[in-house]
């Protein structure tokens, strides 16, 4: 029979993290609230005190040692089986075959217990990793890998013989095909170039709104009118540096998020490592890759940057988004290009023979973005001018948009890919899909679209557990039919 195993008692210590850092919002502004009602209605005794700081430490410290109490889990010969809960018990078992990726995280305070996080992810993981081995010895990720591939863990019972003829045996690693570092300054550059600083802001903004209505209205009103006191020259200075504040601390955290970034390639799977504080490690199996995305947002667009993602039947814990995982956070896209043709050599990377749309396309383009622009520009000048005035700069911004989408239009297509491009609001995306992969595929064309002989695009890939889209606005009817003949069986579009 197949041994149960428990979590490493560092778990204990992980577990009681993770629950402060998720309940601190809640439990800072309860806390808050309750010390305020009762400051201004009546006196707080000590022994109260002590007995909400007890209430709060047993709320979050229960979950934690319940779970590493009652947390179980066996290797078994054809699949994993978890086990935990004392009310309501959850026994999970997953077939080997059925695991997309396996991430390995390793906190800093793990390293010197040589213990590891692992996640097991399925197509079926709703967005979440379906098994959390949370505090596991570093062998258990070999292991979990040798059963993966077919191979039986053999007992070793000729250890005794072994220890008395004290013959060391020294463990060999499989090295890796090729590996891809980034260096510290292209990691700055990375940052620098991200829109981390506005996803900073949201975070700083939602925080803010837990605590809104805890904070007196009139003291909130007070400040504000001081604010303005200031002068406008004040509010900007304040504003500019408020901004670069949160930009430096975008840039910290992606530098600890992405340190010693590493790509590795094997010959069934490719690693990817990295963290400094969480060494974060995840195994992508190539039989899993469903597509491949070129991002080039227009700041790294203009410098030659570009960043690569994979999307993979599995779920992401990387970037919050299921299916997604990030091969390539930065890179120079001539190199990018290069290492991806080494390490996918079953794909086509041809994105400079691609098929560009034709140019009637882009008067489909101005139309569609300055009939969105133009009448609610006017409406606004006339209702609040002067100052609405302001708003001719939304339809000069729709039309740089509409040539900015045309000119990153375009498809590729050879016996077994398919490369599609597009811009569908900032960034321009290149995916490029095998066409065994190819989950579904349209065409749309709507009765304003009959003149000008063009088309829509859509390309559906699996994605997690739900699906990505790819697609292409305004193709030639011709490009767009040529498009579906190649991936339909029967060809019967004329």
């Amino acid at each position: 029979m197949f041994e149960e195993r428990r979590l490493h008692p560092i778990a204990l210590i992980k577990e009681i993290i993770t629950n402060v850092r998720r309940n601190i919002v809640p439990i800072v502004v309860g806390l808050f609230s309750v010390f305020r009602a009762i400051n201004s209605n009546g006196y707080l005794p000590n022994w109260a005190v002590y007995l909400i700081i007890v209430i709060v430490i047993l709320l979050v410290l229960t979950p934690a040692v319940l779970k590493y109490i009652t947390y179980k889990y066996t290797l078994e010969d054809q699949g994993i089986r978890i086990k935990y809960g004392l009310i309501f018990r959850k026994n999970t078992y997953i077939p080997y075959e059925r695991i997309q990726t396996v991430q390995k995280k390793q906190w800093f305070f793990f390293i010197p217990f040589n213990v590891c996080q692992i996640l097991i992810e399925t197509a079926g993981g709703n967005g979440k990793a379906e098994a959390d081995l949370v505090a596991v010895p570093v062998s258990v990720v070999d292991e979990l890998k040798d059963l993966r591939d077919g191979k039986k863990a053999a007992i070793q019972e000729e250890v005794k013989e072994t220890e008395e003829l004290e013959v060391e045996v020294l463990e060999t690693e499989e090295a890796p095909e090729k590996t891809v570092m980034l260096q510290t300054k292209q990691l700055i550059l990375m940052a620098v170039t991200s829109g981390g600083v506005f996803g900073t802001l949201l975070i700083v903004l939602a925080f803010m709104q837990q605590f809104r209505e805890v904070i007196p209205t009139d003291w909130m009103e007070a400040q504000a009118e001081e604010l303005w006191k200031m002068g406008i020259i004040v509010l900007i200075v304040l504003i500019v540096l408020i901004l670069l504040v949160l930009w430096g601390i975008s840039i910290v955290t992606t530098l600890f998020k992405y340190f010693q970034f590493k790509l590795m390639k094997y010959p069934n799977s490719l690693v990817v490592e990295k963290g400094l504080l969480e060494r974060n490690h995840t195994t992508i199996s190539l039989a899993r890759i469903q597509g491949i995305t070129i991002i080039e947002s227009p700041l790294r667009q203009m410098l030659g940057l570009v960043a690569v993602k994979v999307i993979t039947a599995g779920n992401s814990g990387d970037e919050k988004q299921s299916g997604d995982i990030l091969l390539l956070p930065i890179m120079k896209k001539e190199l990018a290009l290069k290492t991806l043709k080494e390490m996918l050599p079953d794909y086509l990377f041809e994105i400079e023979e691609m098929e560009r749309a034709p140019k009637a396309s882009l008067r489909r383009f101005l139309q569609i973005y300055l009939i969105w622009t133009v009448i609610p520009a006017i409406i606004a000048s006339i209702l609040f001018f002067p100052l609405g005035l302001i708003s001719i700069i939304l339809p000069i911004l729709a039309g740089i948009k509409a040539i900015a989408s045309y000119r990153a239009t375009g498809i590729f297509m050879d016996k077994h890919t398919l490369l599609v491009q597009s811009r569908p609001i900032f960034s321009k995306l290149t995916h490029i899909i095998r066409k065994e992969r190819i989950q579904g595929l349209s065409l749309r064309q709507s009765i304003w679209m009959e003149k000008g002989d063009s088309r829509h695009l859509n390309v559906w890939l699996k994605s997690g557990s739900t699906s990505a889209e790819a697609y292409v606005r305004y193709l030639n009817q011709d490009q767009a039919i040529s498009v579906y003949n190649w991936y339909s069986p029967s060809k019967t579009i004329n």
